[in-house]
């Protein structure tokens, strides 16, 4: 069920003054503005997920919106940066907010399995930014880095059930297996917001790329090599 709106919920300048002011300075770049969180919260709950991962999940602004917006939501969000963490946890107190976690950890290294709901905000795509363009220097980010967890979310897709949903804002930084069918999608902001729902479809290998406004079937025999 939706909550009535806080006032904080209703724009990005009141949500991130909550944060201290080196996160408020890079907000709009590195994370989900309100708008778009609360869609996408809609979007997976309107779906039936009810148990959600946030994968890398920054300082908690889509998760703590999402389990805002939703009281019947569990939100889950992990996050490699403990910075980033204790600013995330410290939201979620001054918010007053109990149906979300927030975690310090690799989102690729814990079981997929008990989430019905997945959120990804190009999650990966850090590894590939020269690094003046990054959040900071204190996570270990590469090329390499990059490869292994595409690789390995390719590999986790194939262990959540039929139904479970996956939203992602301008892409998932991977491939999104064929067994998953696009739900629905729309322009939001500079990106683009799509919802797929896992299907009983058998798996051949093939999977979508999200390029932009464009998404892009790859056949199995066609997939680009990345190191594992």
């Amino acid at each position: 069920m939706a909550t009535q709106p806080f006032p904080w919920l209703l724009g990005d300048e009141a949500f991130d003054a909550v944060y201290p002011p080196e996160v408020r300075r890079i907000s709009h770049r590195f994370w989900t503005p309100v708008e778009t969180a609360r869609r996408a919260a809609t979007l997976l709950h309107d779906a039936g997920s009810r148990n959600v991962l946030d994968v890398g999940s920054g300082v908690g602004k889509f998760a703590l919106v999402a389990a805002a917006t939703f009281e019947d939501l569990i939100v889950t969000g992990v996050e490699q940066r403990a910075g980033l963490v204790e600013a995330a946890r410290a939201a979620r107190r001054a918010l007053g907010i109990t149906n979300v976690r927030l975690l310090l950890g690799d989102a690729t290294e814990v079981p997929w399995q008990p989430y019905d709901g997945f959120y990804f905000y190009n999650s990966f795509a850090e590894n590939l930014f020269d690094p003046d363009d990054r959040i900071d220097d204190r996570a270990p980010l590469s090329f390499a880095r990059f490869a292994r967890d595409v690789q390995r979310t390719w590999r986790l897709f194939g262990t959540v059930g039929v139904g479970t949903n996956i939203a992602t804002y301008y892409g998932c930084s991977g491939r999104v297996p064929c067994t998953f069918e696009l739900a629905h999608q729309e322009a939001a902001g500079s990106g683009w917001l799509r919802l797929w729902t896992q299907t009983d479809a058998t798996p051949d290998g093939s999977f979508f790329v999200e390029d932009g406004e464009h998404i892009v079937r790859h056949p199995a025999e066609g997939a680009p090599h990345l190191p594992t």
